[in-house]
């Protein structure tokens, strides 16, 4: 989402030097690459069935022997699905039917899927956020929200 954010509601730098929002490209690529490269190593090392050798375990010195323990083996991918794939549509989503309601829902599916069934509470939460986070946008900060505006 970063990666496409920034450079789409940055405006254009009409002055001499470096942009803006040279910075925050720069910062969110390094972050995206590293990230990357994380999910890469980690991954062949799931599949692979090599363990991540004790000097790289989070907390080395909690292992008096090699029990097997490594951060790899707490790895879920399902998990992490579930929380990108709603991401993802949301992106998609606020081009289509507006920040509002594609934020309102991306918040309830998310609720919904770390375990919240209480849908009264899940509405209340979802909508009280929405409509915070979108005064402060539009008129805290005088930034356009992206996508047709429902209100």
């Amino acid at each position: 989402m970063l990666a496409w954010a920034i450079p789409t509601y940055t405006p254009a730098y009409p002055g001499y030097g470096a942009s803006p929002a040279l910075m925050l490209n720069v910062s969110v690529y390094v972050m995206l690459f590293m990230a990357i490269l994380s999910l890469i190593r980690i991954s062949v090392a799931v599949y692979t069935n090599r363990p991540v050798c004790s000097e790289e375990r989070e907390f080395p010195e909690d292992l008096e022997g090699d029990d097997g323990f490594t951060q790899v083996g707490r790895m879920n991918l399902l998990h992490l699905a579930r929380v990108m794939i709603p991401c993802v549509l949301l992106v998609v989503a606020i081009e289509y039917i507006g920040y509002a309601l594609a934020s309102f829902a991306f918040l309830m599916i998310l609720q919904y899927l770390i375990g919240s069934r209480k849908w009264l509470q899940s509405t209340i939460l979802s909508s009280v956020l929405v409509a915070v986070l979108y005064i402060v946008m539009r008129y805290g900060f005088g930034v356009p929200v992206p996508g047709p505006q429902v209100f």
